[in-house]
């Protein structure tokens, strides 16, 4: 795992926060494993109907087995606690934002301190 450090000059050259850089590499991996994965469904949806004639009630059977499986998956869990992380920091950023929009505001009702 990279440091932090390189993660905020890497976001920075991207010119992008870290959790917006987070969530576009996870982004790529995703759509790249989603890619794989759709062209091997149909490459074996294929091959169980033309080639080895299965029933529609076993295909059923099959794919319900393989989504129980695929809940298991460790890497689709992993993207998915990437994806809870990036959104709590780019929710808690938006929050610091509005905090901070809130007091410049409260400054200027005042009569411009602080601002």
């Amino acid at each position: 795992m990279t440091s932090h450090r390189k993660r905020k000059k890497e976001a920075a050259r991207a010119g992008v926060e870290p959790a917006e850089l987070e969530l576009l590499e996870l982004m790529s991996e995703m759509l790249e494993r989603f890619r794989w994965l759709q062209i091997l469904a149909h490459a074996q949806s294929y091959l169980l109907r033309q080639k080895l004639e299965v029933s529609d009630e076993e295909l059923d059977k099959v794919l319900k087995a393989s989504a129980r499986s695929f809940d298991k998956d460790a890497g689709f869990q992993r993207w998915e606690q990437r994806f809870a992380a990036v959104k709590a920091q780019l929710l808690e950023g938006r929050r610091g934002i509005r905090r901070e929009n809130k007091r410049e505001a409260r400054a200027r009702r005042r009569g411009g301190e602080g601002a």
